[in-house]
C-alpha cells in the first residue's frame, strides 16, 4: 500500500513539475499557446438530417454526431419515421419533423419473404423499389422540414434516401452522406465485394473465374436488374423538377460520405479523400443492467446472449432450433445460463414445450416466465451491459453493425445467425477476423450451433482476436468528433463559395471570348480559302469556255 502511494506522489509530482515548466516556457521564452478556438460567428448553423428508415441503427450513430454539433453551437432537426428523440434518453434535446407516424411493417409479406428466404440483389432491389414508389412523399416532407428549419446543410442517410440528395441538390445545399458499410453507395475496387451479389468480401484469393464473374458480370446484372427502380425514380424526379440521374447509386458522387467503419474490419483498399471512414460511432454512455440481469450473470459465469437485432426476425422454426440448441448446451454444463432478447419475435409462435436429448420435457411457458432457472427471457435488454459483463461468454447475433460494433469493444466472440441487408457481409468480415463463426437462416441445425459454440468457448484464438479487434474499436471510437469537423468543413465551404462568383464569372467571359475569337478566326479562314477556291474553279471555267482560234 505504501509503495503505491509512493508511486502516486512522484506521477503527481513529476506531472506538476512538467506543467510547471510548460508554463514557464511559455510565459518566459517568447512563446504563445496556440488556440483552436474556431470563430463561428458567421457560419451557417442549420442542419436537416434525414432518414426514411429511421430506428436506432440508422439513427443513433447519425445523432451522435450531431450531438457534438449541437455542443459547438449548431441547430440540428432530425426528419425521419415515428416520434424517435422525443422517446430517445440520448438524443431528445434534437427536436424531429415527422415524416410519418410509426407503423407495424415488419409482419408484412415483403419484409417476411426478405427475412425467411435467400437474400440477394434481386431482393435489394426490390425493397428499394418501394422507397422509390414513396420519393414524391419524401421529397415533399423534406420540403417541408427545409422550409421549417431554412437548412444550411443536408445530412442524409444513404439508404432509400434519393429524396434527401436530390433537394439538396435543387437547392443548391451542401449534403453529407452517411452509411453503415462502403459497400454500395460507391464502386468497389474489383477485390471487394458482398455476399448480396454471391462474391466474397475479400476476392484476393479466389479462382481467376469467381475474380472474373464478381468483377465483370454481376456489376452488369446488378446494374440490369436496377434499371426498372432507375427509370421509374427518374420520372418521378421529374415531376419535381430534378433532373434524370444514371447512377444506381443516386445523385452523390461529389459528396462528402460518412461511414460508420473502421480499418481492420473492411477490406483494406484506397478510397477518395471525400469517402470518411469515421467509426464505429458508440454513444459515450449505455443502459445499465437491471437489478434481476446483474444477479443473473453473477450466478452464471458462463452465459451466452441471444439477441438478434430490433428489427429483424426469424422463422418461427429458427426460433425454436436455438432455443432447443440453448437448452441442450446447458442441459450438457457447457453453459450454465442463457439470456435471450425476444425483441421483434413473438413468443406464441414457439412450441408447447422442448424435450431434450436426456428425455426430459420443459413447457415453453416455464421459460417465457422465467421460472428455468438458467435462462433469462426478456423482450428488451441493456445490450452493451450484458456483453461487457465478464460473465458472458458469447454473443449469438444477426450481425447487425451496431450489435457487430459493441461485440468487438466488449471483446465477446460471436455466432452470427445473419438475415438481410448487410449482415452477411458483416458476419464474413468477422469470420475473417478470427472472432467469429457463421450460421445459416436456410439450413439451421441444434447440432451445428452446439459445435460452434463449443469451438468458440474452448478454442482460445476466437478470444484473443476478439481482444485484437477491442484494441482497434476502443481507438477508432473517438472518430465521431472528426464526422462532426468534417461537416464544419462543408459548412464552411459552402459559405464562402460565393465569394468566388466574380472571379468565376470572369474567367467564364474570358473563356467565352476566346471560344468566341478562335470560332470566328475559323470562320473567317474557312470563308477566305472558299472564295480562293471559288474564284480559281471560276478562272479555269472562264479559260475552257473562250474559242479555240482566239
Amino acid at each position: 500500500m505504501c509503495s503505491k502511494l509512493w508511486y502516486f506522489v512522484i506521477f503527481l509530482f513529476i506531472n506538476t513539475n512538467i506543467v510547471t515548466k510548460a508554463d514557464a516556457l511559455g510565459k518566459n521564452n517568447g512563446f504563445i499557446q496556440r488556440e483552436l478556438d474556431l470563430d463561428r460567428s458567421d457560419t451557417p448553423k442549420n442542419i436537416l438530417v434525414g432518414s426514411v428508415i429511421g430506428g436506432g441503427s440508422h439513427l443513433n450513430p447519425m445523432l451522435e454526431v450531431c450531438k457534438i454539433l449541437v455542443d459547438r453551437g449548431y441547430k440540428v432537426k432530425l426528419a425521419a419515421p415515428g416520434n424517435f428523440t422525443a422517446t430517445s434518453p440520448l438524443y431528445h434535446s434534437i427536436p424531429q419533423f415527422i415524416i410519418e407516424e410509426p407503423s407495424d411493417t415488419y409482419a408484412s409479406p415483403e419484409l417476411r419473404k426478405i427475412f425467411f428466404d435467400k437474400y440477394d440483389f434481386k431482393s435489394l432491389a426490390n425493397e428499394q423499389m418501394t422507397f422509390n414508389e414513396r420519393y414524391l412523399e419524401y421529397f415533399n416532407k423534406y420540403f417541408q422540414a427545409y422550409k421549417e428549419t431554412k437548412a444550411d446543410l443536408f445530412f442524409c442517410d444513404y439508404d432509400g434516401n434519393d429524396a434527401c440528395f436530390d433537394l439538396a441538390w435543387k437547392l443548391k445545399k451542401p449534403a453529407v452522406g452517411f452509411a453503415s458499410n462502403t459497400e454500395f453507395f460507391t464502386a468497389p475496387p474489383p477485390f471487394r465485394s458482398d455476399p448480396m451479389v454471391g462474391c466474397r468480401v475479400n476476392m484476393e484469393n479466389e479462382s481467376f473465374y469467381n475474380r472474373f464473374i464478381c468483377a465483370i458480370i454481376q456489376p452488369l446484372r446488378l446494374d440490369w436488374h436496377f434499371r426498372k427502380n432507375l427509370n421509374y425514380l427518374n420520372a418521378r424526379r421529374a415531376e419535381v423538377n430534378v433532373s434524370k440521374h444514371y447512377d444506381i447509386r443516386g445523385r452523390i458522387v461529389n459528396n462528402l460520405f460518412l461511414v460508420d467503419s473502421f480499418f481492420g474490419f473492411e477490406v483494406p483498399s484506397a478510397w477518395p479523400p471525400i469517402h470518411q471512414e469515421i467509426g464505429p460511432i458508440l454513444p459515450d454512455i449505455y443502459p445499465d443492467l437491471s437489478s434481476e440481469l446483474d444477479l443473473f450473470l453473477s450466478d452464471h459465469p458462463r452465459t451466452m446472449y441471444i439477441a438478434l437485432g430490433s428489427y429483424v426476425y426469424t422463422t418461427p422454426e429458427n426460433y425454436a432450433i436455438l432455443l432447443q440448441s440453448a437448452l441442450e448446451l446447458i442441459n450438457n454444463n457447457i453453459l450454465d445460463g442463457v439470456i435471450w432478447a425476444t425483441v421483434r419475435f413473438n413468443e406464441s409462435e414457439l412450441p408447447s414445450s422442448f424435450t431434450l436429448s436426456t428425455g426430459d420435457v420443459i413447457p415453453t411457458s416455464k421459460l417465457l416466465n422465467n421460472l428455468y432457472p438458467h435462462i433469462y427471457v426478456t423482450k428488451y435488454a441493456p445490450q452493451f451491459a450484458i456483453l461487457s459483463h465478464e460473465n458472458t461468454k458469447v454473443f449469438i447475433s444477426h450481425g447487425g453493425v451496431s450489435s457487430s460494433h459493441e461485440s468487438m469493444y466488449s471483446a465477446t466472440p460471436m455466432l452470427i445467425l445473419p438475415i438481410a441487408f448487410d449482415q452477411p457481409g458483416n458476419a464474413e468480415k468477422l469470420v475473417l477476423s478470427g472472432m467469429a463463426l457463421e450460421l445459416s437462416k436456410l439450413d439451421l441445425k441444434i447440432d451445428d450451433i452446439i459445435s460452434k459454440v463449443i469451438k468458440l468457448m474452448n478454442e482460445k484464438s476466437f478470444k484473443m482476436n476478439a481482444e485484437r479487434m477491442q484494441v482497434l474499436l476502443k481507438f477508432n471510437s473517438k472518430r465521431k468528433y472528426r464526422g462532426a469537423d468534417l461537416i464544419e468543413i462543408v459548412m464552411n465551404l459552402a459559405k464562402r463559395d460565393g465569394n468566388y462568383l466574380d472571379v468565376f464569372g470572369v474567367a467564364i467571359i474570358i473563356g467565352l471570348a476566346l471560344i468566341s475569337s478562335l470560332l470566328y478566326s475559323f470562320y473567317k479562314i474557312i470563308m477566305f480559302t472558299f472564295k480562293k477556291l471559288s474564284l480559281r474553279n471560276r478562272n479555269s471555267q472562264e479559260g475552257s469556255s473562250k474559242p479555240k482560234n482566239e
